[in-house]
């Protein structure tokens, strides 16, 4: 295993015990474990590109994790301090490593704590919940005919998550680079998780599944397109969308605005509950 401080590169040799933590901990870990299950240790195009680092006991056995896309997204799921300083080590040490943290509130905090003495700003901090709905405790609201987004749909899927951006997080994709930003989500769309509502040729509502696995599934990028507002669309698709993963997955796992209350009240009458407080911190 490649070393980093107290973190260790994993391998595909390590699929099986990475796994067994990552699936143990669908609170915090429910992508990496997606990502595992689906090949990312293998570098499986089927998944984003990225690196596993783990923290070690005295008898090698995982006490931690850390995944790194090649874009610069880390989720942390660490249990030391020397594990956060060795992320923010890492950001200072390699340009663009670490552009966006998200995961568990105070691990989040405690990485960018070191991060900023080392001279990093932050272009935007948002602060989430992490809500999980077991297969069993799921209570479905109704349904709307999804399918998955194809190449005729990606302009519209593109607008969408633009908008959805802007509206969200006050952050405007298209704006900063529009050609990195359709590439990223074509590249997405072409993994076959972007499920979207289309009525007469117009994309309504539109969901995202970035990992799934035996133990959970990761549902992201829920939006209704606003003239489409008030119909039910946003509760019916986000009730097909879970079902989706949930015949995949023992269960469901998606973060929300904190101050998404209509959200939160959506999602709770779907049987999703509050696991975890939740950090997103975007990079200058």
């Amino acid at each position: 295993m490649v070393r980093t401080g107290r973190l260790y590169q994993l391998g595909p040799e390590h699929r099986a015990v990475a796994y067994a933590f990552a699936a143990a901990r669908p609170d915090q870990c429910t992508f990496i474990s997606g990502w595992i299950q689906e090949g990312g240790l293998e570098e499986s195009p089927r998944v984003p590109r990225g690196w596993l680092l783990a923290e070690l006991d005295a008898l090698g056995g995982i006490e931690g994790l850390a995944y790194i896309s090649d874009t610069g997204i880390v989720m942390p799921a660490l249990t030391s301090e020397v594990g956060l300083q060795d992320v923010a080590t890492i950001g200072r040490r390699h340009a663009n490593a670490v552009r966006v943290l998200v995961g568990e509130r105070a691990q989040v905090s405690g990485i960018w704590r070191y991060m900023v003495r080392n001279g990093a700003r932050a272009r935007q901090i948002r602060d989430q919940a992490g809500y999980l709905v077991h297969r069993d405790e799921f209570t479905e609201q109704g349904s709307l005919r999804l399918e998955v987004a194809t190449a005729s749909s990606l302009d519209q899927l593109v607008q969408a998550s633009a908008d959805m951006a802007r509206e969200e997080a006050q952050d405007d994709p298209q704006g900063r680079n529009p050609v990195l930003f359709r590439e990223r989500i074509r590249e997405r769309m072409l993994r076959g998780r972007d499920l979207i509502h289309m009525d007469g040729g117009r994309l309504l509502f539109k969901s995202n599944v970035a990992s799934v696995s035996g133990s959970s599934g990761q549902v992201e990028g829920i939006y209704t397109l606003p003239a489409a507002r008030r119909l039910g669309l946003g509760t019916r698709g986000t009730s097909a969308v879970t079902r989706w993963v949930l015949d995949q997955a023992e269960r469901a796992f998606l973060l929300v605005n904190e101050d998404n209350h209509p959200a939160r009240r959506l999602y709770e009458r779907l049987g999703y509950r509050e696991v975890m407080k939740s950090r997103t911190i975007f990079v200058a």
